[in-house]
């Protein structure tokens, strides 16, 4: 009789352990999903914004130079 509620105490405890990693396995994929949409719409607006102030600093540069003189041999 003890090796039966031995045996019955050792299969709790897996269950337990499976439930216990199974739950927090779903909790780690709720939070990235929660961040991801957050995190994702802020950077993509930070890199449009980046990409605007890139091409106006570039278009200043090129607005600035001059024409390169041309040498004839």
């Amino acid at each position: 009789m003890a090796r039966r509620s031995k045996r019955k105490g050792v299969l709790d405890w897996w269950q337990t352990v499976i439930d216990e990693t199974k739950d927090l396995i779903d909790d780690g994929i709720d939070r990235m999903r929660d961040d991801d949409d957050d995190d994702l719409a802020k950077e993509v607006a930070d890199l449009k914004r980046s990409i605007v102030d890139l091409s106006a600093k570039l278009d200043a540069l090129a607005a600035q130079q001059k024409p390169a003189a041309k040498t004839t041999p």
